[in-house]
């Protein structure tokens, strides 16, 4: 695209949203057609993110994480957990 630049999404082209509740995200270790692969699953679909390096995969991975620990209720949350990476 244009660098680090994001554009501002337009709301009439919004397809569908997701709610990171229940998601589950990892690394994509059996996608072997690109590096850095990152799997997340919600609501019955799966996506795939591809980072720049490993040091990006980590943090987004933990972001995920983190944002699907507090997007659940405070009775539902399950106790907080590193992140799993293969060594």
């Amino acid at each position: 695209m244009y660098g680090d630049e994001v554009p501002e999404p337009d709301s009439s082209t919004l397809i569908r949203s997701y709610t990171l509740q229940h998601a589950e995200s990892g690394l994509g270790l059996d996608y072997v057609k690109r590096r850095n692969v990152i799997r997340v699953k919600m609501e019955g679909e799966q996506f795939l993110l591809q980072a720049r390096d490993a040091a990006e995969v980590v943090a987004w991975i933990e972001g995920l994480q983190s944002a699907t620990n507090i997007a659940l209720d405070l009775d539902e949350r399950p106790m907080p957990r590193g992140p799993l990476f293969p060594r």
